[in-house]
Parts: C-alpha cells; structure tokens; sequence
C-alpha cells in the first residue's frame, strides 16, 4: 500500500469515526430521533471498514477479508438507506431492508468463492449504493410539498456521488471474470479520486439537513404555545403582520375575534391547575374545530386566545363567534367522570382604514371583549367605533 493511498484511507476512518459520534449526540441530545441514530451505526460500520482496509494483512485469505469489508459496507448503505426512510416516513419501501442486503451479500458470495467472477463482485457494492441513494434523493424530495434548501442540497449531492458510483460500477464490470490488471487499476484509481470528495459532501449536506430541521423545529417550537399547540403571542405577531400586509395589499377584509373562558380563576381554584390546563386545551380544539387552513389561531395570555379570520368581513366575523359562543356553552369537557361546563366572551372587529397595523385591530376586539364581560359573560359584543345606532335606538354593527 502506498503512502498516499495510507493516509486517504486513514483520513476516512476518522472522518466515519466523527460522523458517527456526531450523529450519536445528536440522537442522545435532540429527541433520539431514530434516524440519527441509524446514521450514527452506519458511519460506525464505515469506521471499521476503513480500519480493516488498512489491516487486511490481519485476515487469513483475500477472499475472507473481502467478504469482510464487503458486510460493512453494506451495512453503512443499508443503514443509511433506513436513516432516510425513518426521517420521511417512507411508505413505499419495507421497513426491514436487510433482507435485499442479505441478497446481495449473496451474490458477493457467490461471485467470490462459489463461481469466482471479479468484475461482479467488485461491482455489487457500488451499485447497490447507487441505487439506494438515488431512492434516498427521491425521499427527501418528496417528503413535503415544499422542499427545503438544505434538503435540496442533500438530494443533489446524494445524486452527484450515486452517478459516481454507477460509473465505479460500471469500471468495476469491465474487469471481467478474471480481473483485468488495466481495468482493476483504472477502478481504484477512479475510486480514490471521487470517493472521498463524494462521501465527505453527502455526509456534510446530510447534517446540514440534520441542521435545518432541528432549526424549523426549535422556531415552530418558538411560535407555539406549549400546552394547546395554537401559536403564541411571538407567532401571532408574525402570522399577523403577514395578514394586514395582505388586507392592505389586496383590500380582502380581516376580522379579528378575541376571546377567553368565563371565569377560569373558578375552575383553578376548585379543580386545580391540571383539569385548569385540560379546560384550556378543551377550549382551544373547539375554537380549532371547522376553522379554515388560512385562519390564524393563538393563545395570547393565560385564558385569552386570539382568531385571526382572513376574507371574513365583519358580519360574518360576528356570525362566527356567535356560533362558537353557543358552541363552548353546549360542549361541556369531560374530565374524571363528570362534565365540567364553561362559557366564553367574545370581542369582534375589522381592520379598518385608521389601523396602522393588525395590532390596532386585536386592541379594538380586546376592548370589545371586556365590554361584554361587564355586561354579562357569556356573550359577543363589537367594538364600539364599528357600531352605528339603529332607528329603533339599538346599536347594530357597520358591515358595509
């Protein structure tokens, strides 16, 4: 072995070494997500398949050292095949991919000491690994409607090295049954040349995507309120914002109903904060309930919750929390045995020409809310610049 050829193969068991712990801190510290770990032994496998290509002195014959190194790295394309399928809830492959790994374990078998055919036999792996990572390409891409920088980075990468490992496979066939010296030669040359750069990128781009999803989480995490999983003030002010700059841009209306549970000191008090948290979750899946995808919902104190209604102008806005004021009323939470009954109060109002900002719109709707808790509970009523007196001296709302 030459020196050069030493160090490459020494470079690339510490960087499988790295990778391998990498991914193991990130399935101890970041939910164990079992992908990472399945990556995480897969890079282990590659580890010992770099050590073994240094030591391949230790084996007792060629053929034994071969079938070696081969398991490994069907293990790491396995492994990081299953990876892939465990972070996009794959449907469309089995669950247990060993079984096709053991197939092709198989044919190197075969090929290696039943009925002896180099070129097979060294061309097995990378093809194997060519298709595999043109399948995990296709994971990834398809794993959402919109895919992500990162994950498009990953699957172009993935399809860059599986390219480059169909031409290995290919060089690898040319050998022939016996071994073709020229042939062998071009092979490994080729090997060295692309094997690093192509292994290295695919893994950086793979934690890179490792990296964005834990980014989206922790945000999503960041702009939810944690018990009833609606967004939370931070992401109603962005959710927000993105609405009066289409009110304003468009002219649809964009009503706002601001909302909370009557009297839920009373429920603490009496129940306790845990059967107060289910209230506050029963409440929050009812005002989910029927709600349209472009509906902005969030909790923004402690009973209080915020609907952001997009296209709803102010009579349906009201028609909305009146049918959802019933709706809490007749929806009583069942909760150790008995049904705990609860009512709300609801605030309603419209941007209008004098908002600056959707913030204006929830400080008119709040003030309405806490008009119709003094009137009674139990109740919707509309902020007052948004009233008109009617000819019979009732106040109505100004729709139109």
């Amino acid at each position: 072995m030459s020196s050069q050829v030493y160090y490459i193969i020494v470079a690339m068991m510490l960087a499988s070494a790295t990778l391998s712990i990498i991914f193991f801190i990130a399935w101890k510290t970041l939910g164990r997500q079992p992908y990472t770990l399945s990556w995480s032994v897969a890079f282990l496998a590659a580890t010992f398949q770099w050590f073994f290509n240094l030591q391949s002195d230790w084996f007792p014959n060629r053929g034994i050292y071969w079938l070696t190194v081969n398991a490994l790295v069907l293990a790491l394309i396995t492994l990081a095949i299953r990876g892939h399928c465990q972070r996009t809830d794959c449907k469309h492959l089995p669950k247990n991919l060993w079984p096709f790994a053991a197939v092709i374990y198989f044919g190197i078998i075969w090929t290696t000491v039943i009925k002896p055919h180099v070129g097979i036999s060294t061309a097995l792996v990378p093809a194997t690994a060519c298709l595999t990572m043109i399948l995990s390409a296709i994971m990834i891409l398809r794993h959402r409607e919109q895919t992500r920088p990162a994950e498009w980075a990953a699957a172009a990468s993935l399809t860059l090295f599986a390219a480059s490992q169909g031409i290995a496979a290919s060089m690898a066939l040319l050998q022939g049954a016996a071994g073709d010296a020229t042939y062998q030669a071009l092979y490994v040359h080729y090997n060295f040349l692309t094997m690093p750069a192509g292994y290295m990128a695919t893994s950086m781009f793979v934690i890179f995507m490792l990296a964005s999803d834990i980014s989206i989480d922790m945000k999503q995490v960041a702009i939810h309120d944690q018990l009833t999983g609606v967004l939370n003030r931070r992401g109603l002010g962005e959710q927000g914002a993105l609405a009066y700059a289409n009110t304003r841009r468009t002219g649809r209306p964009v009503s706002v109903v601001m909302t909370d549970i009557d009297r839920f000191k009373n429920i603490n008090d009496k129940y306790g904060h845990a059967i107060g948290d289910a209230a506050l979750i029963h409440f929050s899946e009812l005002l989910k309930t029927n709600r349209r995808a472009e509906d902005i919902l969030a909790r923004v104190g402690g009973e209080e919750f915020a609907l952001i209604l997009q296209g709803t102008d102010l009579q349906s806005a009201l028609d909305v929390a009146d049918e959802l004021c019933t709706k809490i009323e007749s929806e009583a939470m069942l909760v150790e045995g008995f049904a705990l009954s609860m009512t709300a109060s609801f605030g309603v109002a419209c941007v209008s020409a004098s908002d600056t900002c959707l913030a204006d719109t929830i400080c008119r709707a709040d003030q309405a809310l806490y008009r119709s808790k003094r009137a009674g509970r139990n109740q919707v009523d509309l902020e007052s610049s948004q009233l008109m007196l009617a000819a019979d001296g009732t106040l109505k709302p100004i729709t139109g």
